[in-house]
């Protein structure tokens, strides 16, 4: 076997960050990856007939305003400078997220100015009936928004998100809902944003294409795999899978939130003429439609393809099994978590990290942020 210095095991955007950083130290990495493929829930796959790069987990826009991570990850891929827009259906209509001025003028048939709108939305917010004191979810969004916006927009995508009255959720979830006072309906505030041009695989490709990186896939990582592998035992692993798993479950299974998607392709050149459009109201099961060829639009052979390929998005509660994507924080899941941590800092050399080891909802550009400071400050030990 060739020489390791380093076991990386997951090869999602955490993983491959980190082996990319330690390769280019000279550091020997033996990259892990149990699925198929590299890429994590960011892998995506081309639909044969169309051209289309399918999001296979659900749709991944990179955006950040993070200088050291921009410049990062554009020495491997260029962007196409899509700017990300969400419609919601509510009541037969349809409006541009997030809140803001579009969206509040068009539901309550106004014209309010930017000046206007802060204090239109808190004069909504104090006619909301007097609660018993409880904070949670329900209250505070409807002390940010007001009832009327909460009921259409929040309440029952909520619901659906996660799988119980919103009453019952913690606060902490939504410690702020921001009201944008402007015409502006790019959904992200970050001005860097955009995909691949030559999708998301390629990135994972590049990230990996170091002499100093190797990869095996279908090759799972526990305690054992060390010792199986011949490697010394002080080898350092960094880990980014369901910290849970790791130790077999041992003190319970955290709480996820998981997502099933039923994807087709569609006989029409445009579906729903955007990328993404959230069902708000109870009657729609699924939270959400993608429609991926949107986020493409230099590709004119994708956009004038005669059929389209669409997504419905379904969450539901994880079972083991599933694919974890949300994590469900609540006192009982942060106390859990403390108990594997405090067992994994027993372990020398494991550094658990990513979003499933960390427990931790990251964008994409926060998961490599957080990657490229963990291996420097391992460099620097």
């Amino acid at each position: 076997m060739q020489e390791v210095d380093v076991i990386v095991a997951g090869a999602g955007l955490w993983g491959c960050t980190v082996a990319r950083v330690l390769a280019e130290a000279g550091r020997k990495v033996l990259v892990l990856e149990k699925r198929d493929v590299v890429g994590g829930n960011v892998r995506c796959a081309t639909d044969p007939e169309t051209g289309i790069e399918v999001h296979t987990y659900g749709s991944h826009i990179f955006h950040t305003h993070l200088d050291d991570v921009w410049n990062f990850v554009r020495r491997f891929v260029a962007f196409n400078g899509y700017q990300h827009k969400v419609l919601a259906r509510y009541n037969g209509k349809t409006y541009f997220l997030p809140l803001g001025l579009t969206l509040v003028n068009q539901f309550y048939g106004l014209d309010l100015t930017p000046a206007e709108l802060p204090a239109f939305i808190r004069a909504e917010a104090a006619k909301a009936p007097a609660t018993d004191g409880a904070v949670n979810f329900e209250t505070q969004a409807i002390s940010f928004v007001g009832k009327p916006l909460y009921d259409a927009f929040i309440r029952e995508y909520t619901r659906k998100q996660w799988g119980t009255d919103p009453k019952n959720l913690s606060a902490d979830i939504i410690r702020r809902l921001p009201v944008r006072a402007s015409y502006d309906v790019n959904y992200f505030p970050d001005y860097r944003q955009g995909i691949p041009l030559s999708g998301y695989n390629s990135l994972f490709d590049r990230l990996l294409d170091h002499p100093n990186v190797s990869v095996r896939c279908r090759t799972g990582f526990h305690f054992g795999t060390v010792a199986e592998l011949g490697l010394p035992a002080a080898t350092p692993v960094f880990y980014s899978g369901p910290v849970d798993a790791l130790f077999d479950y041992r003190f319970g299974a955290l709480p996820w939130r998981s997502l099933r998607f039923e994807t087709a392709r569609v006989a029409v050149p445009d579906f729903q003429g955007t990328s993404v459009v959230n069902y708000t109201g109870a009657e729609v099961p699924y939270t959400r439609i993608h429609e991926f060829k949107h986020y493409h639009p230099e590709d004119r052979a994708v956009m004038e393809a005669p059929s389209t390929i669409v997504c419905r998005e379904y969450p539901k509660t994880w079972q083991p099994g599933d694919e974890p994507y949300y994590p469900v924080d609540t006192a009982a899941s942060r106390e859990l978590l403390a108990r594997y941590r405090a067992e994994a800092a027993k372990t020398p050399n494991l550094i658990v990290g990513g979003r499933l080891g960390g427990y931790r909802y990251y964008d994409m550009d926060r998961s490599i942020g957080n990657a490229l400071e963990t291996a420097a400050a391992f460099l620097e030990r």
